[in-house]
């Protein structure tokens, strides 16, 4: 019996705190993406726009997109400059 684990992001709503949902988003490049929220709580009503950007690469893709160019995140690009300086030596 496998048990499935469900990870839901969530995005509370500013004003009340209650989970917002995405109703529309967009990806304008590979990186960046726009979204329509709305709260969930009809007493509140708010609504507005967020963005999604992708920042750093923490594992490095197998299939990498030749277009894409992230920056490592700190501790690894610092290690494989390291790897890079012990392999010189």
């Amino acid at each position: 019996m496998s048990i499935q684990h469900q990870n839901r992001h969530r995005i509370p709503c500013p004003h009340c705190g209650e989970t917002a949902r995405i109703r529309k988003s967009q990806g304008l490049t590979p990186l960046y993406r726009d979204a329509i929220v709305e709260c969930r709580n009809e007493n509140c009503g708010w609504r507005g726009k967020v963005s999604i950007e992708i920042t750093h690469t923490i594992t490095p893709s197998d299939i990498p997109n030749p277009t894409v160019r992230l920056p490592l995140v700190p501790r690894l690009r610092d290690l494989a400059l390291s790897q890079t300086t012990i392999a010189s030596a």
